[in-house]
C-alpha cells in the first residue's frame, strides 16, 4: 500500500505535530486511531491560522504612523532624559504580526546619538501569548518576550544579555491611553537589581496626517 507524507504545520499540536507517515485512506474517511482526516485537518489549520481572536484586534490599536517621545533615567533622582523620535508600525503576512520601525534621535547618558530599531510582534493562538522580537542599533542581540493581558494593558517580559549591562530582564507594559499608548519600561538585572525598577516610557501619539494642523 503506498504511503505518503503530510505536512501539518499548525495542526500538529492537535494532532501529535511533525512530519506523520500513515496508510493512505479513502478520501473522508477518519484516519485510524480516531485522528481527523484531511478535510479536517485542513479546516484546523485554518482555524488557528486565522488573526481573528480580541488579542490580535488589540494589536490593531498599535499600527499606524507615530510621533515618540521618550523619557528614560537609570537613577530614580536624576531628570529623565528626552528624546523624540518616529514610529511606522504595519501588519505583514495577512495581518498575522505587526512590524515597527523606529527612528529616533536620542539622548541616551547625556550623549546624543542616531537610534534605529526594529521591531515585529504578533499574538500566538498556539501558546495563548503575545510573543514579540525587537533589535536595534544599540546592540548586537535581539530581545525576545512574550507575555499576556493583564486587564486593559499588554505585558510581556523577557531576559537578554548585553556585553555593557550583563544579563537584565526587561516588561513592557502598553497602556492605552487617548491618541494613542505609553509603553513602560521595567527592567531588572545584574546592574539595576534584583527588584524591576521603572527606567522609562514611551509615549506614542497618532503622527499628523499630510496637511493636518495639530490643534487646528
Amino acid at each position: 500500500m503506498k504511503k505518503m507524507m503530510l505536512i501539518v504545520g499548525t495542526a500538529a499540536a492537535l494532532c501529535a505535530g511533525g512530519w506523520m507517515a500513515m496508510d493512505a485512506q479513502p478520501e473522508g474517511a477518519p484516519m485510524e486511531g480516531g485522528m481527523p482526516d484531511m478535510e479536517q485537518m485542513l479546516a484546523m489549520m485554518d482555524a488557528t491560522s486565522k488573526p481573528d481572536t480580541p488579542q490580535h484586534a488589540m494589536l490593531k490599536q498599535l499600527a499606524g504612523d507615530w510621533v515618540m517621545t521618550a523619557k528614560f533615567k537609570m537613577d530614580p533622582s536624576a531628570p529623565a532624559e528626552v528624546s523624540t523620535g518616529t514610529c511606522k508600525s504595519y501588519f505583514v503576512l495577512g495581518g498575522r504580526q505587526l512590524m515597527c520601525e523606529v527612528e529616533m534621535d536620542m539622548l541616551f547618558m547625556g550623549r546624543r546619538t542616531e537610534f534605529n530599531g526594529l521591531g515585529m510582534m504578533g499574538f500566538d493562538k498556539a501558546t495563548n501569548e503575545f510573543v514579540s522580537t525587537w533589535m536595534d542599533t544599540m546592540g548586537t542581540g535581539q530581545m525576545r518576550q512574550s507575555g499576556t493581558m493583564d486587564g486593559e494593558n499588554i505585558v510581556v517580559e523577557g531576559t537578554t544579555k548585553h556585553p555593557m549591562m550583563g544579563e537584565y530582564t526587561v516588561k513592557n507594559i502598553y497602556k492605552f491611553v487617548e491618541g494613542g499608548y505609553n509603553l513602560e519600561f521595567w527592567e531588572k538585572g545584574e546592574m539595576m537589581g534584583p527588584e524591576f525598577m521603572n527606567t522609562g516610557v514611551i509615549e506614542y501619539r497618532r503622527a499628523p496626517k499630510k496637511g493636518q494642523v495639530i490643534g487646528g
